[in-house]
């Protein structure tokens, strides 16, 4: 489906917002939908917002154990080493099927506990600052199962 960038805060919309649904601000006139390669990466879309709905630490590891809603359904596994999440928190996903750094992400068992994706850090996005291992932590304006923005929201400590 095509879609239009927010010139403010460069969040990805569908081509039917009329506003920015990560900032508000409105759509410019004429703006122009993203690049069409951008639509046909399959890999880049498996690459979402996700909001973690449980978090529980993994006994006798460093690990934490998450319910992450990307959008599809049911909330999907993810085992992260991140310390930086909880409950309610607006994350970047790698959902199975997703690349990142020339890795394909796929399901996985880490530790005896299953995990189908793995939070982004600012590093693995190609974004400027956040500390490495740090999971993005995004404004609660953007909505689980769209795409992460490109780049650093404005604003955003995490």
């Amino acid at each position: 489906m095509p879609s239009w960038v927010c010139p403010e805060c460069e969040y990805e919309n569908e081509e039917e917002d009329t506003a920015c649904a990560a900032c508000e601000a409105e759509r410019p006139v004429g703006a122009a939908s993203a690049a069409a390669d951008d639509d046909d990466d399959d890999a880049y879309r498996r690459i979402r917002v996700g909001v973690v709905m449980e978090c529980e630490e993994a006994p006798n590891t460093k690990l934490k154990r998450l319910k992450v809603d990307v959008g599809e359904g049911e909330p999907i596994p993810v085992v992260t080493a991140a310390t930086n999440v909880k409950p309610g928190d607006h994350v970047v996903v790698a959902c199975v099927g997703a690349e990142v750094k020339g890795e394909t992400v796929a399901k996985t068992t880490v530790r005896s506990f299953p995990s189908q994706g793995m939070l982004c850090d600012a590093g693995m996005l190609g974004w400027v600052g956040g500390g490495a291992g740090a999971a993005v932590v995004l404004p609660a304006s953007f909505a689980p199962g769209t795409r992460p923005p490109t780049s650093r929201p404005r604003g955003d400590a995490a």
